[in-house]
């Protein structure tokens, strides 16, 4: 990828098309690879995430084995990531990174993994979702055939649980998932009403702090987007995505942030979207992509290595930083 020098590290939005399983984790981590490697230092965030205690159960117990709740996609952000957001000094020369880079020469790729060690996937995933499936049953958020369990939400004083009191009252939340998780303390809601009195104290905190803390860092920042949502940040927060990438299987089209953000701002409106989130469709469908990259197939040991990912996605990486 070609080295960008600027002012301000750009902050990189991947979000994903009609699909869920669109492969935005395997380009985000392969983006801040590639910045890494011509910036020095990146990071990779996930606001908001979550899995499902039947169908990701490898990565459900990984993670609860400690008494955590994370997900893969937060694990491989954290292991992507050369620094935490925390660490990424404000008041950091903006060449700075940039001087690291040169100086590291061939082992900055070894000196980025040893690093990315201490960067904890709550640390770039601040709220996490627990589902698990229940056939012919529709869960408290409408879901049909899943119901939401818990949220993991980070705040400054460490993480706080909420609990879906109602399928805890139905049985569906096991003995297992009782013992492996501090949720004795946690909230419990019962209805839509009382998740939203939860999310507007606790959730929509967390993503606001994750914002000033983006807006502030001098490190390159990589969000990724959930499922089909255009932008996973407040609408109306400190952080406006420099370039897009809308991630499909074997494509990504190219955006530039502004234009993005206005037609966010503009679908925000629409009957069609709900009160603080936009779908992906509906935001570019208002404007053109200034470029379309195919993406390439890639085998399972090549996703997992960001570095490898980096390499073969290096097209697309290039036409988003040219939109910056």
């Amino acid at each position: 990828m070609t080295e960008t020098r600027s002012d301000d590290p750009p902050v990189l939005l991947v979000a994903g098309g009609d699909r869920v399983d669109a492969g935005k984790t395997t380009f985000s981590t392969g983006l801040v690879a590639s910045l890494a490697a011509n910036r020095g230092d990146a990071i990779g965030v996930k606001p908001l995430a979550g899995n499902d205690y039947w169908f990701d159960h490898d990565d459900y117990r990984i993670a609860t084995d400690s008494g955590r709740l994370y997900g893969k996609d937060a694990r491989r952000l954290a292991a992507a990531s050369t620094r935490s957001l925390s660490e990424s000094a404000p008041g950091e020369d903006s060449h700075e990174s940039d001087r690291r880079a040169d100086e590291r020469g061939s082992d900055r790729v070894d000196d980025c993994r040893n690093r990315a060690e201490v960067v904890t996937p709550e640390s770039v995933n601040p709220v996490h979702r627990l589902w698990r499936p229940t056939p012919g049953r529709t869960g408290l958020l409408g879901d049909t055939d899943r119901t939401f369990l818990c949220d993991r939400v980070t705040t400054p004083d460490g993480d706080r649980f909420v609990v879906n009191g109602a399928a805890e009252a139905e049985g569906l939340i096991s003995d297992g998932l009782a013992d492996r998780l501090p949720l004795r303390d946690a909230v419990r809601v019962d209805g839509v009403e009382g998740l939203n009195e939860a999310m507007a104290v606790d959730h929509l905190s967390a993503f606001d702090r994750l914002a000033e803390h983006i807006a502030a860092t001098r490190t390159p920042v990589v969000v990724e987007s959930y499922a089909d949502i255009a932008d996973p940040l407040p609408r109306e927060g400190p952080v406006e995505p420099d370039a897009v990438a809308v991630v499909d299987p074997g494509r990504a089209q190219i955006y530039a942030g502004d234009r993005y953000a206005k037609a966010r701002a503009v679908a925000s409106g629409s009957p069609r979207e709900g009160a603080l989130e936009e779908h992906t469709g509906t935001v570019t469908e208002m404007i053109e992509p200034l470029s379309t990259v195919a993406l390439p197939a890639l085998a399972s040991d090549e996703r997992t290595d960001p570095t490898r990912v980096a390499d073969r996605y290096n097209a697309a990486y290039e036409a988003l930083v040219a939109a910056l």
